[in-house]
């Protein structure tokens, strides 16, 4: 499980949560091992804890292991396959037992003093955490006597029923121990509610909503019930002890046309039942069910054949291209018997095709609305369209048999308008000869089909349904306080038989409002687009309640329903690949969801591809552990590829238990799913269940393939795979509960701080059991990426790892986040909702304002700014009478008139556009110049992308303007190195571009067609007019003008910087505001202290924390209060009802992100200021980066301490400063470290050819980390820093997962010693006693901490083994122990590094 968790046990108490790999060693110290090899035979307790589907620990008082329990989905019978064991206890046992209600004991053990209660507590807790589980089973192999169970109490009283085997003959002494949930958790008893249960019910509502006993009286339950029996409304009461605990009030009148118009109820059909007519209507319009299930219903084909041998593929016309695959659309369909493609081969870039139109986006859904909108035509007409090549697939295999389709209900005009844009562009796609087509022609090509597939959307969602009506609501529900309230799924099931007529149940929650545990067998109905309400909806299907679920593999009788569950969907080809895999013809695997005799949904496995590739890429392994993944599994791990998943979205509360079966029938214990971050929703490889699954987060280093031998393959295809989208599922994770959050966050700007503030609050690791449903960002360009990234363009910026094209695209973003491009214009604080541009409302219940500093037009604000520079300068402002009334409220100007030809670019899509227009520009005239004005690293990156372009560097001219013309700012060099400023000017002097330094903008002058001619520049001594091409401006920085202008109308505090507090709140607590645009509150004394001087990204991640934990309903803030709560805060989920589970994120959350983080030495801005509000401020420990790409070819790194930038000279001047290392081999390298020898700070400018950007690991590093640097350093052992820092020895601190390696090291145990001291708490107490380093060192030469190091060290090499090749591993154990007797390069070592090599090797 990857949850943080801490909490605190009373005394005298114990709670259950979930297991650990790092559990392991105390459950080994208690349990017997003759015992629990008698009846479960040889057990691996961390593969169990890894693979189990459920492992759970008992915890006391103190903090410690005290019992474990591993339960699975299969018996652990030898011989008895996991995916057939219900025909065995069937044939055996004569138990009808379900996988759905069914989990088998796979090891139990516990301390001597957890005898007697832990059996109970731990069926009990697991029995709590499923409401549908039924039955817990043992099976001990015969030779296991009964006295093995006598030591546990349930066994011995007899309260687990022993049963054997029926067929004795055949397995003499077989037998099972069978646990009943209403042996352990009984349930409660409900009936319907009489007029006597009124004073229980009203004291029960009476503490939720007081409201209501005001209002109604003491009385008015008992008026519902018997003042009108008539009434639709009914009410049902959960009895114990002659109680009534729990109530729930029914109605079944409901505003269908209401809920109609706010909702999308289209995949529920209205909920209402359909009528005959409609269901004329809708079988005749399901092309797939024509095609594929109905010659069966009728006989005409056997289960041998396929569509493919009634149609003759020969017939089919085929155009290709021997110059070059041709182009394919999403939607490729291959003939019979053709191997069918792989979801990789998806994935390559199309190296012949550049991209020439413009962008058009569609606001993204919602997950949930994505899959409830999976089963509409709507979801699968793009109007991007898939454009990459399709490689490795011969063009001829490129073709399908047409499917006879009935005409789709479009209005007639617009329908024609969509075939004539469809028949266009596949000519253009098709036409051998066609390269390129005009921008505008293919944008309105586009704009017209989009135009048909909203009509057709708008006809569905305005078609009126005319059958009964089909649901009833929930209007009052509440449990007493001393009950669970997971058993409200008690109130649920009563409540569907007693409205049998109903087949939904509906329940709707204000947005606001915490998620309870009876939605989790709901599934969440998003609003309709351009729709908002104060209220989310859930809705619950009875089938999904109260039916017999089932999943098995896929026949040919289930094809006639499977092609009706793709209702209205184009999925031919996910219809081939079921027929296919039924008549084993191909490799993938279909499985069938049924419910009772219906088939509710299917799914269709691959074999995984490209595994280490995947692991490469992506953050698989902070989500399994890959070493107990390969026993039996082979070289793929145990992995397995989803194709295509589809099930009804009523269903989504069993979602996970269909890929737990899916796993159990295929033998995988791992699934994964991936798609191109454009073609998320193609049929033939859409996933209902990504819903349930977990996204992976790319890593967020770059290994360093072209350095390690091992890894330049998967460096390679990297560089050859295009961006895409996975997601993750193991089977451990399915027995984790889904919660939804439905408050309304909207985000405005999307700059690193959003980037990182969404990162955290989607994507961290609650992203296993926490869904965000409404969640929007507005910003002008929409995401930070575009679909055909310009390299050129991509160097116009810094380089940061989490914002770079690739990164972003890989991130699921857009299946979590609705997207809409637009302006901020207006904030309404009142009504809680921003206006943008275009006149569209977003409503919010938490706003956040995020989109930083921008350059700006050169007249940006200057009536504003005149109005400012004035007061500063002494001069008065004209005076304004308060007494006379204004007719129109001050606006600001916040539009300006930009010539096309000058370029103020904030973007990577402002940057793609401009680099389109640049090269045409720059050869209108000779004498015209390409002028780049500013000084900011953004000026020579945008140099080094014109000499990219090959823009010749006569026409160049950069004009600085450092210093800044505003006295009062510092003045800082933007690289404040004298050796890289010496460097960068002699490069511009070999490249023959020209330089004006201390030259400010004045004014420009533009032609009759509104195009810059002149530039003029002014210095301290003289103007400089020049003849202009284009203009690149990097001058003026700032908010955007129409988002100012809105915060000023909204009287949000404003002072230099939306005013914020230690929680990032403005003056009103519902909007917040972090990142450069951003200031303290006077209060806190903290100048120097705001969002500019620290790390964008880790500001938006430390907010996104905040907010997910503040929203969060399992989250409650702990204090540890001794050593051992921090040791036990680990990946787990409590089982406590009453801490169900409590989570605190504390290793890299709340402890810091590194093992040494860089303490800044920042002093109070006054001496009155109160510490009290000071200390409330957070810390933010990530250093400043930046990498980038500087002209002739060189690559510039930076890194320094978080805070205020600091001049080197002043720095150098100062006692004590620290040690500085610089070499100037491949290159320039400047390493700075602390007094105590901890590198703060970095700088290189090299002309290498391999990626530097990983330096900035050794950022916060002592020199002993770094194989004592300082010491060879100064012996001139090491004379050149790059060899140095690429060196095997030093990589595994580029590893993205270094800080916990030393998170864990810091509190790690003696070995066999749980109960001794961490290394911390040993190394704290050596420095009290001793105080000279020497003498620790010493002392820990022989501290049994070195041993424990060493074992976890090479266990976390072995898990890392993939990207790190280049230490020893494990296996290679007797090849090592040979050399060192033998190898004359060990006669080398020294005694001590003899000695650390020998605890490496020691015998275990």
């Amino acid at each position: 499980m990857s949850i943080f968790f801490d909490f605190n046990v009373e005394p005298g108490g114990r709670k259950f949560r979930r297991a650990i790999d790092l559990d392991k060693h105390e459950i080994d110290l208690f349990m017997d091992k003759e015992h629990t090899k008698a009846i479960f035979g040889e057990v691996d307790i961390g593969a169990l804890i890894e693979l189990a589907t459920l492992a759970i620990c008992l915890i006391n008082d103190q903090m410690k292991v005290i019992g474990f329990i591993a339960l699975h989905d299969h018996p652990n019978v030898p011989g008895v396959p996991a995916a057939d064991w219900e025909y065995w206890l069937k044939n055996m046992f004569q138990r009808n037992l379900l996988p759905h209600n069914t989990l088998f004991v796979h090891m139990m053990c516990c301390a001597e003093s957890a005898n007697d209660f832990f059996p109970d507590e731990a069926f009990a807790s697991v029995f709590s955490n499923d409401e549908y589980l039924q039955h817990i089973v043992l099976i001990p192999p015969p030779t296991c006597t009964l006295d093995m169970f006598s030591r546990y109490k349930p066994f011995r009283k007899h309260v687990v029923k022993r049963i054997p085997a029926k067929r004795e003959d055949d397995d003499a002494g077989l037998y099972l121990y069978l646990a009943y949930r209403d042996d352990f958790y009984p349930d409660l008893a409900v009936r319907a509610a009489v007029e006597e249960d009124n004073d229980d019910i009203v004291a029960i509502l009476d503490k939720l909503h007081p409201s209501m006993k005001k209002l109604y009286g003491d009385f008015y339950v008992s008026e519902i019930i018997g003042r009108h029996p008539e009434s639709p409304r009914k009410t049902v009461v959960a009895q114990q002890d002659d109680e009534a605990v729990g109530v729930m009030c029914l109605n079944a009148q409901i505003d269908y046309q209401t809920l109609s118009k706010t909702y999308d109820l289209a995949p529920y059909f209205g909920l209402r039942k359909a009528t005959g007519q409609e269901k004329e209507k809708l079988w005749k319009a399901n092309s797939s069910f024509f095609a594929f299930g109905e010659p069966i219903l009728l006989g005409k084909r056997n289960p041998f054949d396929s569509v493919a041998d009634l149609i003759d593929i020969n017939k089919i016309s085929r155009k290709t291209s021997k110059a070059r695959p041709r182009k394919t659309s999403s939607h490729v369909f291959f003939k019979k018997n053709a191997a069918m493609r792989h979801s990789m081969d998806q994935l390559f870039f199309n190296k012949h095709s550049d991209d020439y139109s413009d962008k058009v986006y569609i606001p993204s859904r919602s997950p949930s609305m994505a899959t409830n909108m999976s089963h509409r035509p709507s979801v699968i007409l793009e109007e991007d369209p898939f454009d990459y090549d399709i490689v490795n697939i011969d063009s001829s295999l490129l073709a399908v048999p047409e499917v006879p389709l009935p005409l789709r209900k479009f209005s007639s005009s617009l329908w024609l308008e969509e075939q004539d844009s469809r028949a266009q562009i596949k000519r253009y796609k098709t036409n051998k000869q066609s390269t390129i087509i005009s921008s505008k022609r293919l944008k309105k090509q586009r704009k017209l089909l989009l135009k048909a597939m909203q009509a057709n959307n708008a006809e569905m969602d305005d078609s009126e349904y005319h059958g009964e009506p089909n649901a009833f609501s929930i209007e009052l529900y509440a449990l007493r306080d001393d009950i669970d309230e997971r058993k409200g799924y008690h109130l649920l099931q009563a409540a569907f038989e007693l409205m049998k007529d109903y087949d939904y149940c509906l329940l709707r929650m204000p947005c606001t409002s915490s998620s309870m545990f009876l939605l989790r067998h709901f599934c969440f109905v998003p609003c309709k687009d351009k729709l908002c309400s104060d209220y989310a909806l859930y809705i619950a299907h009875r089938s999904s309640v109260l039916g017999k679920l089932t999943v098995r593999k896929a026949e040919m009788v289930d094809v006639p329903q499977i092609s009706r569950l793709m209702q209205s969907l184009d999925g031919k080809e996910a219809m081939w690949m079921v027929e296919n895999s039924i008549m084993g013809k191909q490799r993938h695997e279909a499985y069938v969801f049924v419910c009772g005799l219906d088939v509710v949904g299917f799914g269709i496995l691959e074999p995984p591809e490209q595994i280490k590739f995947l692991q490469a890429r992506y953050d698989i392994d902070a989500f399994r552990i890959p070493k107990y993944h390969y026993s039996g599994q082979g070289v793929h791990g145990g992995f397995a590829n989803i194709k295509t998943a589809l099930v009804y979205p009523v269903f989504e509360a069993h979602y996970r238990f269909f890929l737990r079966e899916i796993m159990r029938l295929s033998g995988a214990d791992s699934l994964i799913w991936f798609t191109g971050y454009r073609n998320k929703w193609v049929i033939h490889k859409a996933n209902s269940m990504a819903l349930s699954m977990v996204p992976l987060k790319p890593r967020q280093w770059d290994p360093v393939f072209s350095l390690v031998p091992e890894l330049k393959k998967i460096g390679k295809m990297a560089k050859e795979v295009m961006a895409f989208s996975s997601w993750f599922m193991s089977k451990k994770l399915t027995t984790v509960t889904r919660l939804n959050v439905d408050t309304r966050i909207v985000v405005v700007g999307a700059s690193r701080t959003a980037m990182g503030f969404l990162s955290k609050l989607l994507f961290s690791d609650a992203s296993s059991y926490l869904t965000f449903t409404s969640v929007t960002l507005v910003s002008t360009d929409g995401l930070p990426y575009v679909r055909h990234p310009d390299p050129c363009a991509e160097m116009m910026f810094p380089y940061h790892r989490t914002t770079t094209q690739n990164y972003l695209q890989s991130t699921p973003y857009t299946y979590y986040v609705n997207v809409v491009q637009g302006t901020m214009v207006e904030i309404n604080k009142e009504d809680k909702y921003i206006t943008v541009a275009s006149g569209q409302r977003y409503y919010y219940d938490k706003l956040f304002l995020m989109f930083g500093q921008q350059f700006q037009h050169p007249d940006y604000l200057k009536a504003v700014l005149d109005r400012e520079r004035d007061i500063q300068q002494g001069m008065t402002p004209s005076y304004t009478r308060l007494d006379v009334p204004s007719l129109r409220e001050p606006q600001i100007e916040t539009s300006y008139d930009t010539p096309p030809n000058v370029f103020i670019i904030n973007t990577i899509s402002d940057a793609t556009r401009v680099l389109r227009q640049i090269h045409n520009l720059t050869y209108m005239n000779n004498k015209d110049k390409v002028i780049v004005y500013g000084s900011s690293l953004e000026v020579y990156c945008c140099i080094a992308a014109l000499k990219e372009m090959n823009i010749p560097s006569k026409k160049i001219v950069f004009v600085d303007s450092f210093p800044s013309e505003n006295p009062r700012k510092t003045r800082v060099p933007i690289f404040n190195n004298v050796y890289v400023d010496q460097t960068i000017s002699e490069v511009f002097e070999e490249l023959g571009i020209k330089v004006l330094r201390s030259y400010y903008f004045q004014f420009w002058k533009t032609n009759d067609r509104n195009v810059v001619t002149h530039v003029s520049f002014l210095s301290h001594f003289q103007m400089v007019e020049l003849q202009c091409a284009a203009l690149f401006y990097y001058g003026t920085r700032g908010i955007d003008a129409d988002a100012f202008q809105a915060i000023h109308k909204s009287s949000l505090v404003y002072d230099e910087g939306i005013l914020i507090d230690h929680e990032c709140r403005t003056n009103n607590h519902s909007i917040y505001a972090a990142g450069p645009a951003t200031r303290y509150s006077a209060r806190y004394f903290a100048e120097m202290r705001n969002h500019q001087y620290y790390d964008s990204y880790e500001v938006g991640e430390k907010l996104g924390i905040q907010i997910r934990n503040q929203l969060d309903p399992l989250f409650s803030e702990n204090k540890p209060n001794c050593r051992k709560s921090m040791q036990t805060s680990v990946k787990s989920v409590s089982f406590d009802s009453t801490i169900y589970p409590s989570t605190a994120r504390i290793f890299a959350e709340n402890a810091g992100e590194s093992f040494y983080s860089y303490k800044s030495n920042l002093k109070r801005d006054s001496k009155y200021q109160s510490d009290k509000e000071y200390d409330k401020l957070p810390v933010y420990r990530n250093a400043h980066s930046r990498y980038c790409k500087m002209p002739g070819g060189l690559q510039y790194l930076e890194v320094r301490a978080p805070g205020m930038k600091i001049p080197h000279p002043y720095v150098q001047s100062l006692d004590f400063n620290g040690f500085v290392m610089e070499t100037f081999k491949m290159g320039y390298f400047k390493l700075h470290m602390t007094p105590n020898f901890v590198v703060d700070g970095i700088t290189c400018l090299t002309p290498a050819k391999y990626y530097i950007g990983h330096f900035k690991a050794l950022f916060g590093k002592p020199a002993t980390i770094l194989n004592n640097i300082h010491i060879k350093y100064t012996t001139k052992k090491v004379d050149n820093l790059y060899d140095f820092f690429i060196s095997p020895g030093i990589m595994f601190l580029y590893h993205d997962h270094i800080d916990d390696l030393f998170a864990v090291v810091k509190e790690i145990l003696p070995l066999d010693k749980p109960n001794g001291e961490t290394l911390s708490e040993a190394l704290t107490e050596a420095n009290e006693k001793y105080k000279k380093t020497s003498a620790i060192r010493s002392k820990f030469e022989k501290s049994p901490h070195v041993e424990a190091i060493a074992a976890y060290v090479l266990e976390w090499v072995s898990q890392n083994d993939l990207l790190l090749p280049m230490y020893y591993q494990p296996w290679q154990k007797p090849d090592f122990q040979h050399d060192i007797g033998h190898h004359p390069a060990f006669d080398e070592f020294k005694m001590k590094e003899k000695k650390v090599t020998s605890r490496f090797f020691k015998d275990e």
